[in-house]
């Protein structure tokens, strides 16, 4: 599946002047992790999980940033904001490993539009519709947060799909202990927005 969505999507470069609020953007000069065993080099699976990971993490900061406007629950504000900063973060580390590996960096919001383009890819990656959306930005209060909780949770299974994809199928190293890392967090996360959904429906 990511082979095919990489294909479909292409990797977009990143525009050279990043404006205010958007994530920050990855340098040559950005230095690369030192491999502990420099044999093992980086397959198509780590290249494809990039590519699509990038646009996939763009929607959850999307999702997150509606939030502040619309929810007046302390945890899922306190919960949107760590996942606007954990993924940005993440967006981050994985353009700069297209860098260290000499690839065209992803521009997030492009290759997001253009995945949103997809039916099928939007369903597959477990992504919000353009119609849940509208629905999210059209909401307050509880039922806010009621979809928002909801629409994560789909999103992170979705990720956690992909994530399961690349450390049975990816050979770098670094981006094994990012993927074991993100898997671990985003897990936690679903567990722990089930039991917010239990409370609230």
């Amino acid at each position: 599946m990511l082979l095919t969505a990489a294909c479909l999507l292409g990797v977009a470069t990143v525009p050279a002047g990043a404006e205010a609020g958007q994530t920050p953007q990855a340098t040559a000069g950005d230095p690369a992790p030192t491999s502990t065993n420099p044999q093992v080099e980086s397959n198509n699976a780590d290249a494809d999980f990039v590519a699509m990971m990038i646009p996939h993490h763009q929607q959850a900061l999307i999702l997150s940033r509606l939030a502040p406007s619309r929810s007046s629950d302390s945890a899922v504000l306190s919960l949107a904001d760590r996942i606007d900063v954990e993924q940005g973060l993440e967006i981050y580390m994985m353009q700069s490993w297209q860098e260290w590996n000499g690839l065209e960096q992803t521009d997030p919001q492009q290759s997001y539009e253009e995945m949103m383009q997809d039916p099928m890819m939007v369903e597959e990656m477990g992504l919000a519709t353009p119609e849940e959306l509208d629905q999210l930005t059209a909401s307050t209060g509880n039922a806010f947060d009621v979809l928002f909780l909801r629409l994560m949770i789909k999103h992170h299974n979705g990720a956690i799909d992909m994530l399961t994809d690349v450390l049975t199928n990816g050979t770098d190293e670094t981006l094994q202990q990012w993927a074991t890392d993100m898997m671990a967090t985003q897990y936690a996360q679903v567990q722990m927005m089930q039991r917010m959904l239990d409370n609230k429906t």
